[in-house]
């Protein structure tokens, strides 16, 4: 792995996860998602160029896969909240209405650190091959979310959520895998 190959992606989620309200401007729900795949596809095209630059050597190469890991690591689990997020404002799915964003902000960052966490975690399981403890993630959300189950909208709002953040990580992790490897 060319280390040059990392850049133009590690660049780019370092500075979408640290300054997101830079970065996102006014984009909400599809335009957000959409302008993020482009932007990615771009920094992997970039990245195809720069890597052709130089040849690495086993030091460099060390240090390319090093910062993939680090990049997909940081994209999950840091810029995924704007991706989840932008997810649930889709307007055909309008789980999220004006009010509730502003109502409850303690709920709302336990929210997201839980959400942190789950793609971290089902990043590294889906990494070391325990597919199967994917389901303990699941059960465990299911368990923690029960009450929603007499409120359907939240029930589905929480569901799209996790299945969005889990959806994520299992993206991440084929991404890297065919970027390592050449193939899924």
């Amino acid at each position: 792995m060319n280390p040059l190959f990392v850049v133009p992606l590690v660049t780019y989620t370092l500075v979408a996860t640290l300054l997101p309200a830079q970065v996102d401007g006014r984009r909400r729900g599809g335009v957000l998602l959409a302008a993020e795949l482009g932007i990615v596809i771009v920094a992997l095209v970039a990245g195809t160029y720069l890597a052709k630059l130089v040849e690495p050597n086993a030091t460099g190469a060390w240090w390319g896969k090093a910062g993939l890991y680090l990049t997909v690591y940081l994209y999950v689990c840091g810029r995924g909240t704007t991706l989840v997020r932008a997810l649930l404002e889709l307007p055909g799915l309008q789980l999220r209405r004006v009010e509730e964003r502003s109502a409850g902000a303690v709920g709302i960052a336990r929210g997201r650190v839980v959400g942190i966490l789950e793609r971290w975690l089902a990043l590294t399981l889906i990494l070391f091959g325990e597919y199967a403890a994917m389901g303990f993630i699941l059960a465990a959300k299911a368990l923690v979310r029960f009450r929603s189950l007499d409120y359907p909208e939240r029930a589905e709002y929480f569901l799209i959520g996790t299945l969005a953040s889990i959806s994520l990580a299992v993206l991440g992790a084929v991404g890297l895998h065919v970027l390592l490897n050449g193939q899924p």
